[in-house]
């Protein structure tokens, strides 16, 4: 694709950058030339046709094909053109004003390489599963898959084509043989509605806190700054206090901006759901619309009970099957195959798990960070925060059995441990995603807020409010 026309980028830079740094003229000079029309046409046919490879990809694994040799050979041959390609999207995208980016593209390029990645090699195939309702509530229960059988009746195109961009699109997996056990959406629309707005007022002193804690000139942030312009006094444990507060502020802006994210569309099933049922669609398609197949992202943040517990059930689990699949599988492998015993295939797969949830930061760090950049990351140079904190999590859960009973229940026992050990270890991660020109760079600093940015839902103000 071509990249953004050097006046266009000019034009294009919100007004409040001058007040945050001088970073504006450095900027300005270092934006690449664009290829113009012809080159931004043929990036959109590009696109198309490798989603297309990739949409076939995944049809191959419809249990049509089980017992085709072609169809797995098929997804074999594609697979590293299909993850190589991915891999190099964010970069080959036309560069914006850092302050402008997002990392959205490389969280995308990302996770369509890891589903790639997952299509290529399994075995397959994937089979639907429906949502059962068990006194009254709604769960995706675990099932055997049906007997394979070569007589099977063949699936329509139309048939076939829904299946294929339901699994491109399933990120949990809960309408799929691959994916956990778990209970559905039970909230009423008010009760979203309202839950909404409470993800909203959590989200927003959060932000607050840590965007005003950015220092533009030395492009780091001193989380001190927003206690002492408050008017407390500094005191010898102040720094610790302001770092715990940082990396708690920081986690719950994160978690809240990808559940309102997530949210405002469910929402709208809530309407559209009872319009489908009322207009006789197939209960195939009426239930791509139900309300109660999007449960939240993230179970209460403060109600882990375990530091496993946290990362098993509490963080979101939107790329736990990629993790899984691509490293966790791999390495018990490994680990099986130089005759590990069971305790060391467990470990071996839980580190892999994490070595490649942090690389997977880092690449969305990257994607977000590339050069022209005032704070450029740049490889073996850069402090690899994210990659570090993700790979530390695994010796915390290998110590929580031995340390965690130490501590007495009645003063929280495992919780206390697994609060400690995240709050010890966040700004490993905070530290790297929350300086000027980081994850949250596209937020407007709080002196600029108008009463608009409190009324529209953080991450949706962010891209419809114009910067004055």
């Amino acid at each position: 694709m071509g990249n953004m026309n050097a006046t266009t980028a000019v034009l294009s830079l919100p007004s409040n950058v001058t007040s945050r740094s001088s970073s504006t003229r450095w900027l300005l000079g270092q934006i690449e030339t664009g290829r113009g029309t012809a080159g931004t046409r043929s990036g959109v046919y590009e696109v198309a046709f490798v989603t297309s490879l990739m949409a076939v990809q995944c049809a191959l694994l419809h249990p049509t094909f089980q017992f085709s040799r072609s169809a797995r050979l098929a997804r074999l041959a594609a697979g590293p053109l299909l993850v190589g390609w991915w891999l190099c999207f964010p970069f080959r995208l036309p560069v914006q004003p850092f302050e402008t980016r997002s990392i959205l593209p490389a969280f995308l390029a990302g996770t369509m390489a890891l589903k790639s990645i997952e299509w290529t090699f399994v075995a397959g195939p994937y089979h639907m599963r429906t949502l059962k309702i068990i006194h009254g509530v709604p769960w995706w229960m675990k099932e055997p898959p049906p007997e394979p059988s070569p007589s099977d009746n063949k699936p329509g195109w139309s048939e076939l084509a829904l299946w294929t961009i339901l699994q491109f699109n399933s990120q949990r997996g809960f309408r799929w043989s691959w994916g956990p056990a778990s209970k559905g959406n039970q909230k009423s629309f008010l009760e979203a509605l309202l839950e909404l707005a409470r993800l909203q007022a959590v989200m927003l002193p959060c932000l607050a806190f840590v965007l005003h804690s950015q220092d533009w000139t030395t492009h780091d942030f001193d989380s001190r700054r927003v206690f002492l312009d408050l008017g407390v006094p500094c005191f010898p444990g102040l720094k610790y206090v302001a770092s715990v507060s940082h990396s708690v502020c920081a986690m719950l802006a994160l978690s809240s901006s990808i559940e309102i994210i997530s949210l405002i569309p469910v929402l709208c099933t809530y309407l559209v759901h009872p319009i489908s049922e009322k207009a006789g669609l197939p209960e195939t398609l009426s239930a791509l619309v139900d309300p109660r197949n999007f449960p939240a992202q993230f179970a209460p943040l403060f109600g882990f009970s375990s530091l496993a517990h946290f990362w098993g059930n509490t963080w979101h689990q939107k790329l736990r099957r990629h993790f899984l699949f691509c490293g966790g599988k791999p390495a018990i492998a490994l680990a099986r195959s130089l005759c590990g015993s069971p305790r060391i295939q467990k470990a071996s797969g839980t580190l892999a798990v994490f070595l490649l949830s942090g690389l997977f930061h880092e690449y969305l760090m990257y994607g977000l960070q590339r050069t022209p950049h005032p704070h450029p990351r740049e490889l073996f140079k850069t402090f690899p925060g994210s990659l570090l904190f993700f790979a530390v999590q695994p010796l915390g859960l290998a110590l929580e059995p031995m340390l965690a009973t130490r501590i007495p229940k009645s003063l929280g026992g495992a919780k206390v441990w697994a609060a400690c050990f995240l709050l010890l270890t966040a700004p490993l991660f905070t530290s790297d995603v929350c300086r000027p020109g980081g994850m949250f760079n596209q937020y407007r600093m709080p002196h600029e807020w108008t009463w608009l940015h409190f009324l529209i839902p953080a991450p949706f103000a962010a891209r419809l409010l114009p910067h004055t």
